[in-house]
């Protein structure tokens, strides 16, 4: 039985690619969190007023 042995190592190649989508992944992670985080911080600083009068928006 003269078998190849599975390549345990991988090419530089292979590894460059992984590198690469693991760093793509990494940021696009990062600018997904990045846009969540300023969403809350802009929906937060937004005074809502419902109950607002025109009376008193009129003395401003």
């Amino acid at each position: 039985m003269n078998r190849k042995p599975y390549p345990t190592d991988l090419t530089n190649s292979s590894k460059m690619k992984i590198w690469l989508w693991s760093a793509v992944g990494i940021l696009m992670i990062n600018l997904v969190v990045v846009g969540i985080v300023a969403f809350l911080i802009h929906r937060d600083s937004v005074q809502y007023q419902p109950n607002s009068l025109p009376n008193e928006q009129r003395q401003i």
